[in-house]
């Protein structure tokens, strides 16, 4: 294996996820985060989870299936908020 001149890491290069409708879109871990401190994560387990799920995430991974390791997660650390993400629907626009 050739050793690359710059030092990219995992954030610098994510798999596109598909969304329900289909679409292809980039993985974006701080959007991730984000949502689970909407529905009341600590910042430290928003984080704690965001970077575990980022790591498992692959090209053409389902956000259904992002949303159920987030949940899976998140319980032991915030069963109150893995259980507000499990039950949040995204308002549409």
């Amino acid at each position: 294996m050739r050793k690359l001149k710059y030092n990219i890491t995992n954030d610098d290069c994510m798999a596109k996820v598909k969304k329900r409708s289909g679409v292809l879109q980039e993985f974006d871990k701080a959007k991730l985060k984000k949502s689970l401190k909407r529905v009341g994560a600590k910042e430290e387990h928003a984080t704690k989870v965001a970077d575990k799920v980022a790591g498992k995430v692959k090209e053409g991974t389902a956000t259904v299936e992002i949303r159920e390791w987030c949940i899976t997660e998140l319980r032991p650390l915030d069963a109150k908020a893995a259980k507000a993400y499990q039950e949040y629907k995204k308002p549409k626009k």
